[in-house]
């Protein structure tokens, strides 16, 4: 059953109050937060995918999904603390 959006603001405003408290033993405001925080990377994912699909594969279209992907990606490697944007400071060998 989906939430109502008056639901989904309260549960998301309790668990941010639960991380600020430090009262989440087992993690489910945590994980209410990241799954929101995920949706919300994955978002223009499927809004530029939904374009590039019904406007024929349009380059312009395929590009702005490219980059949407590559953002979602970068947003998952920064939350996982594994941000792995080379800043030419290693060495390949």
């Amino acid at each position: 059953m989906k939430p109502t959006p008056d639901q989904i603001r309260s549960a998301l405003a309790v668990a941010e109050a639960m991380r600020e408290r430090g009262e989440d033993p087992d993690a489910l405001a945590l994980t209410l937060l990241y799954l929101k925080r995920h949706c919300e990377r994955l978002e223009p994912v499927f809004l530029h995918a939904e374009r590039y699909l019904g406007f024929g594969q349009d380059e312009g279209e395929h590009r702005q999904l490219v980059r949407a992907i590559e953002q979602a990606r970068r947003g998952e490697a920064k939350e996982a603390g594994s941000d792995d944007r080379d800043f030419g400071l290693t060495s390949s060998s």
